[in-house]
């Protein structure tokens, strides 16, 4: 069978030529498992960067009592710095980490979930060693 451009290919090649490619196209895509562990590690990671969100709003009211001799949080400039911590990097671990999950990029969207992880976890540290 001829078309007008020359092919000599019969239907059933078109056919089979048109099934590859739809399933190359798919071959890319997450499963619904894939997709549901996906939204499992967003979750996680949204719960981890509200834990940590809240840790910087709730730091305020755990200096009321303040020994100033013990404690360098009393002091405004090092409660300021150990407030904005967790206030910054929480939102934007979040949301860079949502894009690592739900992103189809084999190389870059991996390593942005894990990162955002590692960042909400170091800022916790962080945070929490400069109150302490």
């Amino acid at each position: 069978m001829n078309d007008q451009a020359g092919d000599d290919r019969t239907g059933w090649q078109v056919e089979a030529e048109r099934d590859a490619a739809r399933a190359a196209a798919r071959k890319g895509r997450p499963d619904v498992t894939g997709m549901g562990l996906r939204a499992l590690g967003a979750i996680v990671l949204w719960l981890m960067a509200g834990g940590l969100f809240l840790m910087g709003m709730l730091l305020p009211w755990t200096t009321t009592n303040c020994d100033y001799e013990q404690h360098a949080v009393c002091d405004k400039s090092t409660l300021d710095l150990a407030m904005a911590i967790p206030t910054l990097t929480a939102p934007l671990a979040a949301l860079i980490g949502t894009w690592g999950a739900f992103s189809r990029r084999p190389g870059v969207a991996p390593v942005a979930w894990v990162s955002a992880v590692t960042l909400v976890l170091v800022a916790g540290v962080v945070t929490s060693a400069i109150t302490e």
